[in-house]
């Protein structure tokens, strides 16, 4: 299985029978796996978050008493249970990683950040969030639906058409530009019309031709299908997948900004919260310039993409506040207006005396959808306002709905016409006549059922590519799921004496440095007796020659949590190499 582009490493494996991961059962998922693979996932995790690893860099998330050799003794049950995804190089290195839905999950599970929030009274709001992505992207439907998108002889999109879409968006470039991202053609598409043609792209809602990319009529209605909440989730699923770059510390900042401990609407102290991933050793004591810019940066495009708000207090601290927060993939964000068996919906929009018509967050984006091709958009924002003029139902006829069209579909779903409303319909459409043989704007097939049916939530579809990518490229990877064998762990296993591992024995000094040769090399622990008792020690590095020494870390009941100690062979009377324990079902 070849990975197209990059996506960081994850994406290319959902849907591909991948284990089902959802927060409200991780507790006992993780509870079935055995404490010593669950000790590496933690150190694991915390060590890298969601950015491959090879099995010799293992040794950077070792502590303490727990050895390199643990965490790599520990892949093959994280493996097998899918905690961990394995995936080769073109030239035969392999790479292992944290899936990026799991990452949500284990964030959930260890670190939680329980900060107190700040009073309102004390925090003055800055930046607000805006109307959203998903608004956004209903409106540049909208706009694409109308007017479609050229294509130049380069591939690119013609310059007049991106500025009438950028008047269509409420993110701007300034929201993103800090992000640093990378994609096709950035001389031409500014950063935030980047994002929208990526959405759209992955989402499969455009396809692209060679002289025009168009609607992808069906995919839209499926997206459609979604409601606002929903619609959150699955983009909010790819900012993460595809914004963030292939940094641990980056990543955990990410993930635990996105904790379900954060209360919406309450503010917190960004500084203090940049301090407390300090202490949890999430970020390091002395934050680089550039990752400093970068997480600001991060915050900044969360109020863009309308989730976040930015406040600041007396002193000038920063302060954030969630307005809408994404739950994270696998959840059930919010009771849908999902239709009857009979097609219809109970959520209904209200059409005012005075031509405007007032759409609730509720009503689906089908039923909004239709609205576009008969009047003109007012306010597109949670709380939606249109308004029925002459010109727009003489857009409508001409864009393939009749006078009955229009009347049908506001009896249907809306909560009541007002007669002089109803009135101005029959003579605006008599007076337009029929509509045109070409029809430009699409229609959706009954807008609020049949496709979220047949195809399911879109959340865990399967998606296409979009043009934007972060961090390491991993196009010449492909999925390896085989699980490692003892000698690929422990290189040289089978060359050494079963005695070696099985018994403390006095060993010649030359027999002796051999063992703790052996130890270094699969950075595993040795068990010594001195004075009579049995103690741990992790060797590092040899010394000398006739009369060597080795230096390490000695682990007593006394001092369990190690401290360095330098020994010759006369300080010890027996030794062994203690190899943990590896899942049995291997060979």
């Amino acid at each position: 299985m070849k990975l197209q582009g990059y996506h960081q490493y994850n994406e290319p494996f959902a849907g591909k029978g991948t284990r089902k991961w959802n927060i409200n059962d991780s507790h006992h998922d993780l509870k079935d796996l055995a404490l010593p693979a669950r000790c590496a996932l933690e150190l694991i995790f915390r060590q890298f978050a969601g950015v491959p690893f090879k099995l010799e860099h293992l040794s950077k998330a070792a502590n303490g008493r727990i050895t390199p050799a643990d965490l790599r003794a520990a892949i093959p049950e994280l493996l097998r249970q899918q905690y961990i995804v394995s995936v080769c190089k073109a030239w035969g290195d392999r790479l292992y990683f944290i899936p990026q839905e799991l990452l949500y999950l284990l964030q959930q599970y260890w670190i939680r950040p329980g900060l107190t929030p700040r009073s309102s009274c004390d925090v003055r709001l800055v930046k607000e969030a805006k109307r959203g992505l998903a608004l956004d992207l209903f409106r540049s439907l909208v706009w694409i639906a109308c007017n479609e998108l050229p294509i130049t002889a380069k591939g690119t999109i013609h310059q007049r058409v991106l500025t009438k879409l950028s008047q269509q968006i409420a993110l701007r470039q300034e929201d993103v530009k800090g992000l640093a991202l990378k994609y096709p053609h950035q001389d031409v598409y500014p950063e935030h019309i980047a994002i929208m043609l990526d959405m759209l792209l992955e989402l499969n809602i455009i396809n692209q031709g060679l002289k025009v990319w168009e609607l992808n009529v069906h995919e839209l209605g499926l997206w459609f299908n979604l409601d606002l909440a929903e619609m959150n989730e699955v983009l909010y699923q790819r900012v993460l997948l595809k914004f963030v770059p292939a940094d641990t510390e980056l990543q955990h900042f990410v993930f635990v900004l996105s904790s379900l401990e954060w209360l919406e609407g309450e503010w917190y102290s960004y500084e203090r919260f940049i301090t407390w991933l300090q202490e949890e050793r999430l970020l390091r004591p002395e934050i680089s310039e550039d990752r400093q810019n970068w997480m600001w940066s991060w915050v900044e495009a969360m109020c863009g993409f309308g989730w976040l708000e930015l406040g600041c207090d007396h002193a000038g601290g920063h302060a954030f506040r969630w307005m809408y927060r994404p739950r994270g993939k696998g959840l059930s964000p919010s009771a849908s207006a999902k239709p009857s068996e009979d097609g219809q919906t109970n959520i209904r929009f209200y059409i005012q005396p005075d031509f405007e018509i007032i759409v609730p967050p509720e009503v689906p984006f089908a039923v909004r959808w239709e609205l576009e091709v008969f009047t003109e958009s007012v306010v597109t924002d949670r709380l939606s306002i249109y308004r029925i003029t002459n010109d727009s139902v003489a857009k409508g006829i001409r864009l393939g709905r009749s006078r009955a069209d229009i009347l049908c579909y506001l009896h249907r779903y809306s909560a009541g016409i007002p007669n002089n409303i109803a009135s101005a319909l029959e003579e605006w459409g008599s007076e337009k006549g029929k509509p045109g043989n070409e029809v430009i704007f699409p229609k959706l097939d009954s807008p609020t059922s049949g496709a979220w049916e047949q195809k399911g939530n879109l959340s865990e579809a399967v998606i296409p590519w979009g043009i934007l990518f972060c961090g390491e490229n991993m196009a010449a990877c492909r999925l390896y799921d085989a699980i490692p064998e003892k000698a690929e762990l422990f290189p040289g296993l089978e060359q050494i004496p079963g005695m070696w591992l099985k018994m403390a024995r006095i060993y010649h000094p030359s027999t002796a440095r051999q063992l703790v040769s052996q130890a270094i090399q699969w950075q595993t622990l040795l068990v010594l007796q001195i004075c009579g008792e049995m103690v741990e020690y992790l060797p590092s590095r040899l010394e000398g020659g006739e009369d060597w020494r080795v230096s390490g870390k000695l682990f007593t009941p006394f001092d369990p949590e190690g401290y360095e100690a330098m020994l010759a062979p006369k300080d010890w009377e027996n030794m062994y190499i203690q190899l943990p324990e590896i899942d049995n079902s291997l060979g």
